[in-house]
């Protein structure tokens, strides 16, 4: 991207924002990541037994993870928005694409995490389960799970997008291919989440959980360098 010109004062409020939500963006997709570890180490990947099981071994520690992920989608629209501002004439198409792809993420995943941490976390504990299975996160032929896929299918096309606007110099080469890279596992995801293979989803979460966040930590950089220029 080429940075030569006289940077107006919204691209200067751009680049400011854009620094702090990659900071932001980094810090809670990496609290996501964690959280979801810890909490799958007390609980492996296994066949889902049913919701009366869920509901007897339920601990509300269980939907940590859920909170950083929430808060992460509105910052993402602040990240790609900001990179918009900042795109060049030439390249804005694809990060205008990219926003909207963001902004339908950002509408589908805070709300799948809303409706377990309010209306199914307050069923669990109020022992009122008759068609919660449905909604449950563990359960993976749920609604939450075919929601989570298809959001982050649209984060994923975003970064695949965005991912368009850097071309040139070492550091917006890294940035553009893990961005493809955390794009191409998401859509990944998406593509073999009906066909019931949930080992190949986990994998390419594994994938994504270390390009995506180390994107966004170069994203920081990267706004920061503009900000010093």
């Amino acid at each position: 991207m080429n940075t030569t010109h006289k940077i107006s004062t919204t691209q200067q409020a751009a680049i400011t924002l854009g620094f702090w939500s990659a900071i932001l963006a980094s810090v809670f997709t990496i609290l996501f990541v964690l959280l979801a570890v810890i909490t799958s180490l007390g609980f492996p990947m296994k066949a889902w037994s049913g919701i009366q099981t869920y509901a007897e071994n339920f601990n509300l520690s269980d939907m940590a993870s859920f909170i950083p992920a929430f808060f992460l989608a509105p910052i993402m629209v602040i990240l790609i928005a900001c990179i918009n501002a900042i795109a060049p004439a030439s390249k804005k198409i694809f990060s205008q694409i990219g926003l909207a792809f963001t902004i339908v993420y950002a509408t589908i995943i805070p709300t799948n995490y809303y409706l377990q941490l309010f209306v199914v976390r307050l069923n669990l504990q109020g022992g009122t389960l008759e068609g919660l299975s449905i909604l449950a996160q563990p359960n993976l032929h749920s609604i939450f799970f075919a929601l989570e896929t298809l959001g982050y299918g649209f984060l994923s096309l975003a970064t695949l997008f965005v991912s368009l606007v850097f071309t040139s110099g070492k550091l917006e080469i890294w940035m553009r291919s893990l961005l493809i890279v955390s794009g191409a596992v998401g859509i990944f995801g998406v593509l073999v989440a009906p066909f019931d293979q949930p080992y190949l989803i986990f994998a390419g979460l594994g994938i994504w959980s270390l390009a995506f966040p180390i994107s966004t930590i170069l994203l920081s950089i990267f706004f920061r360098r503009l900000n010093g220029h």
